[in-house]
């Protein structure tokens, strides 16, 4: 494995048990195909108490021998190292950073149940990861195609604010590295809301290293030019990047980066 790739060498797994389907452990195994071996996978298990809260009259659940082996099966079966934890916490997103630490894991994957509910947002205390993670978390939509063959990377190349400037290399460098990886096409969407804020495309085009008819560069609200960009071109995975948030402001809902997550209907990697 490259020395690009290892970001996805230790990978954590979030692992809902009241969930029958584990798209997040799908992911991980094929990704593990597409780069021919080399990820470590662990599993962190765990109700999130919030949406268990919500959708059950009772906390009666029981996972046995069975329902272990069933859910290691492909991990077994594609022989990928794996570990596993079993957490009961009403901190689920600190327990989550916490198990990161303890396991070197370099990416996050867990699933997008609200979809199949026909719901249209995360619990708070996804938010509340997305915000702080150190490393990437990719959340899982249900329909979106495993093999990946469009990557979006939203950027935002017309500040020079350092902490944007900064969030844009992590974004490229992430994309430039998926596509690579799965030979998919790279794309690249660039909003702007203010007509004198009309980003270099000349030098969007050298900063980005992506073909000029894969460069869409619109005026209008970001949220609304990158799910349309994502639906013109099918992007099986969005990249996109936010700011985390301290005091007061951490407390708030509805930044960019929580719209096109609530508005896009596929795999997010979201970048702090």
């Amino acid at each position: 494995m490259s020395e690009e790739l290892k970001i996805f060498k230790n990978v954590l797994v979030v692992i809902d048990p009241a969930m029958k389907e584990q798209y997040a452990l799908k992911r991980a195994v094929k990704m593990n195909e597409i780069l021919n071996g080399g990820i470590n996978v662990h599993l962190f298990i765990s109700f999130e108490m919030d949406e268990l809260r919500k959708s059950q009259d009772t906390f009666d659940f029981y996972c046995d021998s069975n329902w272990f082996a069933e859910l290691v099966k492909p991990l077994n079966e594609e022989n990928i190292p794996f570990s596993t934890e079993v957490f009961w916490t009403a901190d689920w997103h600190n327990s989550i950073l916490e198990s990161v630490k303890r396991n070197n894991s370099e990416f996050i994957i867990m699933s997008d149940y609200g979809t199949e509910q026909n719901r249209d947002d995360l619990s708070a205390a996804k938010w509340s990861l997305l915000r702080v993670s150190n490393c990437p978390v990719m959340i899982v939509h249900p329909a979106t195609q495993l093999q990946r063959k469009t990557i979006l990377a939203a950027v935002n190349m017309q500040t020079d604010n350092p902490r944007y400037v900064d969030l844009n290399n992590k974004i490229l460098k992430v994309s430039r590295i998926m596509a690579t990886a799965y030979g998919a096409e790279k794309h690249i969407v660039n909003a702007y809301e203010d007509s004198m804020e009309f980003p270099d495309r000349a030098k969007l085009l050298r900063d980005t290293d992506a073909k000029q008819e894969n460069t869409h560069v619109h005026l209008g609200d970001p949220v609304e030019i990158i799910s349309e960009v994502a639906e013109e071109i099918d992007a099986d995975v969005v990249v996109i990047g936010t700011l985390s948030r301290r005091g007061i402001m951490a407390a708030m809902r509805g930044n960019k980066s929580e719209q096109i997550i609530r508005k896009i209907k596929r795999d997010v990697i979201i970048l702090n």
